[in-house]
């Protein structure tokens, strides 16, 4: 009888123990296992309906779930639909696939809710541009740097730089080193600034990733290499530069045959004089440009800018040898000649309204004038003046100017026989006065050239000159004209003209010395009255 008990109390503890293993073994068969592939970085979601309160866990530390507690190992819930988010990570990925099990327990009742299978670890290198976004190449700037980004899962070195491309780093005081290496470790952000290496023609042209130009980067066993396509925008078709045959554009000086052109350096006085073109080297995106062609009449010492096209001027621009020519002047009178070099994208946007996008009215001299705007001034290639280059004595010729804009009247040869016999004088040369200024009252200021002819024999009663209008003498103490140095402190005359009406007449200016005539001048009345 007691045996008989023993053994109905052992069957009872089986069966109860058979009964607890039962039930933590049980799955529940309501739950389909879901096989999802995944990469380190991604954030795949599991949804699932719970009858009661639930608690789901994950069996690699590479797999977590996000929870207003961060990201956890573990997290439980009540009963209802609920919606999971994973995050992957990389810890521990190697050259396999590895695998985590996502277990849902609801009642004691654990199923196997998903498995997570992650991707082997592959070696790469991701790129950003300063903005925070992906991109797909190392971009390299032209003039100014462009800066990159770079993060990887491996430690790497550039191995491969081409020559052309310059790599620099920017240090935290903002100085920009230049450098040869390119390296990066695992977590770590690096920031590269890379350029385009000029040669006057390389940069003309755009890279695109298609033309297979790279950086060629390995890790430090040399196992993994990871190739990076390099990219370049060009110079952009706002940009243009170039190299001319000096250092300056301006002062140059072209004989009236068109055949000599010559310039005086404004640091150390020296001369250069080339014969019959200005050779430049022009650099623009795809040899892109525009060629502008200014003239700048100035009349009565008034400037009046004029663009020309390429069919009706004087000065002649060839692109295809980037040779500069200008015609021969037979018009003994200068004229005066701006060639501007305009990248294509300047050009679209003044639209072949040159004037009224290149040329301002300054007011530097106190009237409004015409010039080239600053933001114009490095695109010209020459500015000059073309008229007789022929070698003269200091006391050959005569030389005025406009008193407010200090620009060139010019004084021709001229034959009065008239004046001839009055004054015993045959070089006798002829100038316009200024026109009129608003609330101004311009004039002309005369260097005649004449030996002894200075304010050192003015004082001493040597020099000396007498202005007439028609039969009536100007008076210098009537403010009618002033004898004095001018802006090169040279013996000057400053003629204000007559207190009064011109009548039509020609003012006529006599230089002396000793009392004896040495030049005169005549001048031609305003045309504005």
């Amino acid at each position: 009888m007691i045996r008989e008990t023993f053994k109905s109390l052992c069957v009872i503890v089986i069966m109860a123990i058979i009964g607890v293993s039962c039930q933590h073994d049980d799955t529940n068969q309501n739950y389909k296992t879901q096989e999802m592939e995944v990469k380190a970085g991604d954030k795949p979601t599991i949804t699932f309906h719970a009858d009661g309160n639930w608690h789901l866990s994950s069996n690699q530390l590479w797999c977590k779930f996000i929870t207003s507690a961060g990201e956890m190992q573990e997290m439980a819930g009540i009963a209802g639909q609920h919606t999971a988010t994973l995050t992957i990570t990389d810890l521990n990925n190697g050259k396999e696939y590895s695998e985590a099990k996502i277990t849902l327990t609801i009642d004691g009742q654990r199923s196997t809710l998903a498995i997570i299978k992650r991707q082997a670890n592959k070696p790469y290198i991701k790129l950003y541009n300063t903005q925070g976004n992906e991109v797909n190449s190392l971009e390299l700037g032209y003039a100014d740097w462009v800066t990159t980004r770079l993060e990887s899962n491996f430690r790497y070195a550039a191995i491969d730089i081409p020559e052309w491309v310059e790599v620099a780093i920017q240090h935290n005081n903002g100085a920009i080193e230049t450098t040869n290496a390119i390296i990066g470790a695992p977590g770590d952000t690096t920031e590269v600034l890379l350029r385009i290496a000029t040669n006057g023609e390389r940069e003309k042209n755009t890279i695109t990733a298609e033309e297979g130009h790279k950086i060629l980067f390995s890790d430090y066993e040399g196992e993994t290499t990871v190739e990076l396509p390099i990219t370049y925008a060009g110079m952009g078709k706002d940009v243009l530069t170039y190299v001319g045959p000096t250092a300056y554009y301006y002062d140059w000086e072209v004989s009236l045959d068109g055949n000599t052109f010559c310039q005086t350096d404004p640091v150390n006085g020296e001369i250069t004089t080339i014969d019959n073109t200005l050779n430049f080297d022009i650099t623009a995106q795809n040899n892109n440009y525009t060629i502008v062609y200014f003239e700048n009449k100035i009349e009565r010492g008034i400037p009046n800018y004029i663009c020309y096209g390429n069919d009706n001027c004087w000065m002649h621009f060839d692109k295809a040898t980037q040779r500069l020519t200008i015609d021969q002047h037979t018009d003994g009178a200068p004229r005066y000649g701006t060639v501007l070099a305009l990248p294509i994208g300047i050009d679209e946007a003044i639209n072949t309204d040159y004037k009224g996008h290149i040329i301002e009215i300054d007011y530097t001299s106190g009237i409004g004038l015409e010039a080239i705007k600053s933001d114009y001034t490095r695109y010209i290639l020459a500015d000059f003046v073309q008229h007789d280059i022929t070698p003269r004595g200091d006391y050959d010729g005569m030389y005025a100017y406009h008193s407010l804009t200090a620009l060139d009247i010019y004084c021709a040869r001229h034959s009065d026989a008239t004046l001839t016999q009055k004054y015993g004088v045959e070089d006798i040369y002829i100038c316009d006065f200024v026109n009129p200024v608003e609330g101004k009252r311009p004039g002309v200021i005369v260097d005649p050239r004449i030996e002894e002819w200075t304010t050192a024999t003015y004082d001493e009663g040597i020099a000396g000159a007498e202005v007439w209008l028609g039969d009536r003498q100007l008076k210098m103490s009537e403010g009618e004209y002033y004898l004095g140095e001018n802006t090169d402190e040279r013996m000057a005359i400053h003629l204000w003209g007559p207190n009064g009406e011109w009548n039509g007449q020609n003012m006529i200016v006599v230089f002396k010395v000793n009392n004896i005539a040495k030049k005169i001048l005549v001048v031609t009345p305003p045309t504005v009255l």
